[in-house]
């Protein structure tokens, strides 16, 4: 059995492997990680990835760049960009030429962003995917950092537009921005728990002129890169 752990910025995700089929697979908050790792469990090797790959048990540590494209082509070989949307930063990698880009300057295009927002408008994040589909058209944001974004959304608010119209024009700023990281491509995997959220596919289905897929579980895909690093590992390579 191969074992992938990814501790990120906000949520640590394990992953088990048998013959290449996953058997098991948990969820917690990171600073909760110690959950996922069963009593003997750190006998075996556990390839980690994420934020505090180095801090977990491991017998081998990989970047969320070589997690995400294991993990994506294990889910369709055929995928050219991987979108990865984490809690702190977006990673766009470019499979073709195994390049990235990474946006951290700012909440920008993360999902913090989406936290903040949902914070303001006093709803879990997780509702932000059903009120977008609730509207036909949506506000226009031009700045999707901060404090700025909250006025702007406040803004539109007061003008007329309703909390629906707002949140779906939020997504459209969010799958703007990151657009502007996102190379040419006839298939794009999104990846991360930020891409649970609907709005933020179907936003991002609007702005890319690119097949969008989302694997199942988009927040395990890390996870499962790593164990299947395993495979890797034993055979040598």
């Amino acid at each position: 059995m191969n074992i992938g752990l990814d501790v990120g910025s906000t949520t640590a995700k394990i992953v088990h492997v048998e013959e290449r089929e996953v058997i098991f697979s948990k969820v917690v908050p990171s600073h909760h990680w110690t959950e996922l790792i069963d009593d003997g469990q750190d006998d075996r090797c556990i390839v980690s990835t994420g934020y505090f790959r180095k801090k977990v048990p491991h017998c081998a540590a990989i970047t969320e760049i070589t997690a995400a494209s294991l993990g994506a082509r294990y889910h369709n070989p055929e995928t050219q960009v991987i979108i990865d949307i984490g809690g702190q930063d977006t990673k766009v990698i470019d499979l073709r030429s195994n390049t990235f880009v990474i946006n951290d300057k700012c909440s920008a295009g993360t999902g913090a962003f989406l936290e903040l927002a949902a914070h303001y408008f006093d709803i879990p994040v997780g509702s932000l995917g059903r009120l977008h589909s609730l509207a036909t058209k949506g506000a226009q944001l031009n700045n999707t950092c901060g404090v700025f974004a909250i006025s702007e959304m406040i803004s539109q608010l007061v003008s007329g537009y309703s909390m629906e119209e707002v949140i779906y024009g939020l997504h459209q700023a969010f799958a703007l921005k990151i657009s502007q990281m996102v190379p040419s491509a006839d298939t794009v995997m999104l990846i991360g728990g930020t891409v649970r959220n609907t709005g933020i596919i179907d936003a991002i289905n609007n702005v890319l002129d690119s097949k969008i897929e989302v694997p199942g579980a988009p927040q395990l895909v890390n996870a499962l890169g790593a164990a299947l690093y395993r495979e890797r590992l034993d055979d040598g390579r």
